[in-house]
């Protein structure tokens, strides 16, 4: 945020130079600085992917403010809810005894306050609607003029409920850390959702199903887990529920089709070729308890070692390897991105497994649970 500020200022030193000098009238204006013409209202750049040449877009006025009133009242249509960005200078030939002060109503009348400052100003929009900036200028100096001449810059960051295209970023403006976003994803069969969220403190992401009721536990996206948060679906329409503790962020989606290889039953587990990885899917939709079944044979006495790892952000999958010469099950869990649950199957008194048939059991362990891993015999 305190970047931003920083660049809508710098940029208000260029406005100056490329804006013609400003002819007030009694009631004052604005000129546009990209048509170099005069309007009597404002509007705004509004990001949407937040890229560099996104971020880069600012929109811009020169402001005639008029000396007898010292004051200059003008709207703003928003056609968001969200974060109007903006911040107003003083012409840098004014005596530094000139101060300027920019307010932000939500009436004409000037009487319902949205933000108030010196200098720059994040106000937080509730709704779509037509705004007013009231620049006030006081004047400590002996020097007579007609108007003061100011600079104003800003941008918008929405806080619009939206749809996610695939692996496209969105960029963000929260209102409050308790007033969440609802973005739509659509996907077309059976895979894994990674939600990003990049921002400069956390957030907290919820899978709701098309009738925005909640699917998996609120999934928390830090650096720890590298803004990631991930959750596997059915083919179908979804919302992502984010509310942040940052003013602004990013947010994408990114799908991916994962095959599931695992049998249904004991009976029809999947025999594990050693060296080959299988993948599998716990989905939202699965029943607590569904089970995904996997057989090792080995043909003689031999030391045996499991690759498990996957990505879970709300519940856990439990793993079981069991069989032939163990006393009891290895028993391990995925319940973080990017978990890494490998371990080496041996008996109480050696590295080695007997030769035998041993089974692994792939757990959902309860109703909000989902994600995916992959299994690999390694020896």
């Amino acid at each position: 945020m305190k970047k931003r500020f920083l660049y809508l200022l710098s940029f208000l030193m260029f406005v100056f130079l490329l804006v013609p000098s400003i002819k007030a009238n009694a009631s004052g204006y604005a000129v546009d600085y990209d048509t170099q013409e005069t309007v009597d209202e404002l509007t705004t750049h509004v990001i949407t992917s937040g890229d560099d040449n996104d971020l880069d877009i600012v929109k811009a006025y020169g402001i005639a403010v008029p000396a007898d009133t010292k004051e200059l009242i003008l709207p703003i249509e928003l056609e968001h809810k969200g974060l109007l960005i903006c911040t107003s200078v003083l012409d840098e030939s004014t005596p530094s005894s000139v101060s300027t002060y920019l307010d932000i109503y939500a009436d004409e009348e000037c009487t319902e306050s949205i933000s108030y400052s010196s200098y720059s100003s994040t106000a937080e929009i509730p709704e779509a609607g037509t705004y007013y900036l009231k620049f006030t200028v006081y004047d400590y100096s002996d020097v007579e003029t007609e108007y003061y001449s100011l600079g104003f810059a800003s941008q918008f960051y929405n806080s619009d409920d939206r749809t996610l295209k695939n692996k496209e970023w969105n960029c963000s403006g929260s209102i409050d850390y308790k007033t969440p976003i609802y973005y739509k994803v659509t996907t077309k069969e059976a895979g894994s959702i990674t939600i990003e969220v990049d921002g400069e403190y956390s957030s907290n992401v919820t899978l709701l199903n098309s009738s925005k009721k909640a699917l998996s536990d609120e999934a928390y996206a830090s650096s720890y887990s590298g803004g990631k948060v991930v959750f596997a679906v059915e083919k179908g329409t979804y919302y992502v529920k984010v509310t942040s503790s940052s003013d602004i962020y990013w947010i994408r989606s990114t799908f991916k089709t994962i095959k599931d290889y695992s049998g249904a039953t004991k009976a029809k587990a999947k025999t594990l070729t050693k060296g080959k990885l299988y993948s599998g899917l716990v989905t939202t939709s699965d029943k607590t308890g569904k089970v995904d079944w996997y057989k090792i044979t080995l043909t003689k006495s031999q030391e045996v070692n499991i690759t498990f790892t996957g990505s879970v952000s709300s519940g856990d999958i439990e793993i079981e390897f069991y069989g032939n010469g163990i006393s009891g099950s290895i028993t391990d869990h995925i319940r973080t991105v990017d978990a890494d649950s490998s371990f080496a199957a041996e008996t109480w008194t050696s590295s080695k497994l007997p030769k035998g048939t041993y089974y692994i059991k792939v757990t959902k362990k309860s109703k909000v649970t989902s994600g995916f891993y992959n299994i690999r015999l390694d020896k």
